[in-house]
């Protein structure tokens, strides 16, 4: 399958290229920089704000990964070209371009406000950042319902980047956030090579976050279940 995963140099989108790679797949990358560890079959340079290069880099794809966006909270003007634009100039492109996939990376940052709720379309937005992927969210509820793409959007965890992270989750009681790199890889590939129709909201998040967000939808609708609980999983040596 020929896959176009945004955001490829990003600490996700590196994994996941070389997941799919790896599974067989044809990956182009698109990102503002290209970062030695974003391995693709080929690689499109630009910015999501950008609808023309982002048609340039959609356009002969079967399916998109659309991990690209400012990563986490933000002042808002720093958010709206790349989270709220972005995300429709790609939904606009792969409509126009017959890409009937998408898998679209939102966060748990969009529910982890409600306490004790834990349906996978609670709606409880804890930043502006968050808001963002909400909108998101709406955005492929409505271009699958309309135009018939095949969109889920995966709340995805806490992927820890580096050690002063690791310490943060621990710190914050959130372990029950995390998720590994090579667990979001895997339920990339599975999500894309799946059969389904429609929209549907997920939790990728680790094992033994039960408590925390409701992983039932995943594992029904995709079969996937986390191997990894923290810190197992962690590119390098957690204290």
């Amino acid at each position: 399958m020929r896959v176009l995963v945004t955001g490829a140099s990003g600490y996700i989108g590196q994994p996941v290229c070389t997941e799919l790679r790896a599974r067989g797949d044809w990956v182009r990358g698109f990102d503002r920089t290209l970062q030695v560890g974003a391995v693709c079959d080929e690689f499109v340079l630009g910015d999501l704000a950008d609808p023309y290069r982002v048609a340039e880099a959609v356009r002969g794809v079967d399916a998109i990964v659309h991990l690209g966006a400012v990563p986490d909270e933000a002042p808002f003007e720093q958010l709206v070209g790349p989270n709220v634009s972005g995300v429709f100039h790609l939904f606009d492109a792969a409509r126009h371009n017959n890409v009937r996939r998408v898998l679209l990376a939102s966060s748990v940052q969009c529910a982890s406000g409600a306490p004790g709720e834990r349906r996978a379309d609670t709606r409880a937005p804890v930043n502006h950042y968050a808001v963002t992927k909400l909108f998101a969210e709406d955005l492929g509820e409505f271009y699958a319902r309309k135009f018939g793409l095949e969109v889920t959007a995966a709340r995805i965890g806490w992927m820890v980047r580096n050690p002063e992270e690791a310490r943060r989750i621990v710190e914050l009681n959130l372990t029950g956030w995390y998720i590994s790199r090579a667990d979001v890889s895997r339920f990339v590939h599975t999500v894309i090579h799946a059969t389904f129709s429609g929209y549907r909201v997920v939790y990728v998040v680790g094992a033994g976050s039960e408590g925390h967000f409701d992983m039932e939808p995943a594992e029904r609708l995709f079969g996937f279940r986390p191997a990894h609980r923290f810190p197992e999983g962690l590119p390098f040596d957690a204290e």
